[in-house]
Order: structure tokens, then sequence, then C-alpha cells
């Protein structure tokens, strides 16, 4: 049913876009950076707490 529900909503932005090709291949583009970003695997993951991924600047307030 989810999966049904999802397509609905895929075809509705589809079928009422201004430019139906080009919302269609907005859809294509998505769905393809979102494989992609998968494949590529997460970045860092930490077990338990956080780190800054960024170096802390002086001017930053302890």
């Amino acid at each position: 049913m989810e999966m049904g529900a999802a397509a609905v909503m895929a075809n509705t932005g589809v079928a009422t876009a201004n430019d139906i090709v080009l919302m269609a291949k907005a859809f294509k583009l998505g769905i393809e950076a979102g494989r992609a970003a998968y494949l590529a695997g997460p970045g860092r993951v930490l077990e338990k707490g956080a780190t800054p991924s960024s170096p802390k600047r002086d001017d930053e307030s302890k």
C-alpha cells in the first residue's frame, strides 16, 4: 500500500506539472542521485557522542 501511495503522489506531480517532460526528468534525476548517494556509502559514523567536522573558530564562545 505504501508503494501505491508513493506512486500516486509521483504521478500527480508529473501529470499536473506545467512541463510534464521536464518534471519527469527531474524525478528521474532525483532517483539517480539518491542511488548514487546510497552507493557512495555514509561518511564517518560514530557509535556514541559527536565530534565537530570543522575546526573550532577562535571567535566562538566556550
